[in-house]
């Protein structure tokens, strides 16, 4: 924030109260507006989407102004502040999307909110939990929708299911071979002298 206290006053000419009365206001006006972001902090009151604020000093809602508010209540959803009676703003995420609910923690959240005219809002600095929309994730709708659509329901694998996979990856170079015994062919109530074949009489 610029200052607007002239450091030339009193000036050549000029009242000389006057002219350190003029200094006195603006400092005063900077001071007022440096407790609002630091010390002066009021509790709001209003619901959880429409919230009411008053100082003790009157906010002027100018581009820049900072004020700390201690929030009654959690908000529902997208929300406003009426701060001064300076009239309702909607409450932006810093990447200028409306709030969602609980944002704004509930009571002892202490909201630091920064005043945006070129919209008319106010962005809060300090949101409890911070959204990510899920369209500025790369790709993210579409891969959902995939796994939608391909996902196998617990309820319809079975273990035939599990059996019919088994056997498309059982073979000797899977390391898996599930017909055989480390290696060896198995033949039942048989005999026979092939080397690569365990004989099992019944």
């Amino acid at each position: 924030m610029a200052s607007n206290i002239n450091i030339n006053n009193p000036t050549t000419g000029s009242p000389t109260t006057s002219s350190v009365r003029d200094n006195f206001e603006e400092a005063r006006d900077e001071i007022n507006s440096l407790l609002k972001s630091s010390l002066d902090v009021v509790t709001t009151s209003g619901t959880g989407t429409a919230y009411i604020a008053n100082f003790g000093i009157n906010v002027v809602k100018v581009n820049g102004a900072r004020v700390i508010v201690k929030a009654h209540t959690a908000n529902t959803g997208s929300a406003s502040i009426n701060i001064d009676t300076t009239g309702a703003s909607t409450i932006k995420n810093m990447n200028g999307t409306n709030l969602s609910a609980n944002q704004i923690g509930g009571a002892n959240h202490y909201l630091d909110l920064i005043y945006n005219s070129g919209n008319n809002t106010w962005v809060l600095l300090n949101p409890a939990k911070h959204v990510i929309p899920q369209s500025d994730v790369t790709d993210l709708p579409a891969a959902l929708t995939a796994l939608s659509t391909n996902k196998l329901d617990s309820t319809a694998y079975t273990a035939s299911d599990v059996l019919l996979k088994i056997k498309t990856v059982d073979g000797a170079t899977s390391g898996l071979d599930a017909d055989k015994i480390d290696g060896y062919d198995i033949v039942v109530g048989a005999t026979g002298t092939n080397a690569n074949t365990i004989y099992f009489q019944t």
